[in-house]
């Protein structure tokens, strides 16, 4: 049952969504002003509570500026290759960095986010080829083992993470120990159950964008920015049509009140078919990524996180 500091915050986050809603892009036209304007919005989370004695440094990944977060025990020989979320086009490892701090402290890792290029400056498949080029980085350029390397995102990040590992089984290349994902968004063309105005109206902060959107248009689809003319049925597009034969234990956590629910659990069962190690919850009542949020539900998932890291990177 959710807490009662989760159900307050939720009711405070309504009144969020509303913001962001004003704030939201439409994906069939740029917006410059406004995509500023969220980028600027978003940052702001990383005034969000920290792990203590946490720290960031910012180095180079094939090219792509990375913040190298750690805490006291974080392990230097064991790299979290994290990706930010945002729909491809507002986060940043700024705005992630709070979650990231919380990660490297329950996992005993050194954490890594890129800021890989985002739309509409640049499309699909520019975030995947970021993505693979900083996990080579990692490999050649920094000397970690593949076996003390994961991998890990929240929303937009959670599908870098799904496809980063399917483009490693492509290309033959070492794959990583292990994988964890903060509710994914797994089918950014929104095929999935739960895209509808009943959980739009449950979802306190996108619900309000995906509503609005699609009261529009008719279409649930937030992609627009990211892959206007990107063919669906991709599976860097949309990991939850890829074949995860033989890839690494993965972690899903996914709230219950929110629209991208039905991505998590299409991952769930893409996993499943390819008989992977999938540890898989829903959170009753919570939101997309309330790990970034200091409720009892955020220790709680974070600690299990930590825990399945050092299970199987080691």
């Amino acid at each position: 049952m959710i807490s009662k500091e989760a159900l307050e915050l939720r009711r405070r986050k309504k009144i969020l969504g509303r913001v962001v809603r004003l704030l939201s892009y439409d994906p069939r036209e740029k917006s410059r002003i406004k995509v500023w304007l969220q980028r600027k919005f978003v940052s702001l989370a990383f005034y969000r509570t920290k792990a203590a004695n946490a720290t960031y440094e910012i180095i180079d990944l094939a090219g792509i500026k990375t913040w190298r977060v750690v805490t006291p025990n974080s392990d230097p020989h064991k790299a979290l290759l994290f990706f930010h979320g945002g729909a491809f086009v507002f986060g940043s490892p700024r705005a992630s960095y709070p979650l990231a701090t919380h990660l490297a402290e329950q996992s005993g890792m050194t954490i890594y986010m890129p800021a890989y290029r985002q739309a509409p400056e640049n499309v699909f498949p520019s975030q995947i080829e970021d993505a693979i080029s900083s996990y080579k980085s990692l490999i050649q350029d920094y000397g970690y083992q593949s076996n003390l390397v994961a991998l890990g995102g929240e929303s937009a990040g959670g599908n870098l993470a799904l496809g980063l590992v399917l483009k490693l089984k492509e290309i033959g290349a070492a794959l990583p120990a292990a994988i964890i994902c903060l509710s994914p968004w797994a089918d950014p063309p929104a095929r999935g159950e739960t895209y509808n105005e009943e959980m739009a109206s449950k979802d306190p902060t996108l619900g309000p964008v995906f509503l609005k959107y699609f009261k529009k248009t008719g279409d649930w689809s937030l992609m627009g920015y990211y892959a206007k003319n990107g063919p669906l049925d991709d599976q860097y597009l949309s990991p939850i049509l890829g074949d995860f034969t033989d890839c690494p234990p993965v972690m899903i956590h996914v709230g219950t009140h929110e629209c991208l629910l039905a991505d998590a659990r299409s991952t769930k069962e893409a996993l499943e078919r390819a008989n992977c190690i999938v540890e898989y919850q829903e959170w009753d009542g919570m939101w997309h990524v309330f790990q970034s949020n200091q409720v009892p539900e955020t220790h709680e998932s974070l600690l299990k996180f930590g825990m399945f890291l050092k299970q199987y990177v080691q």
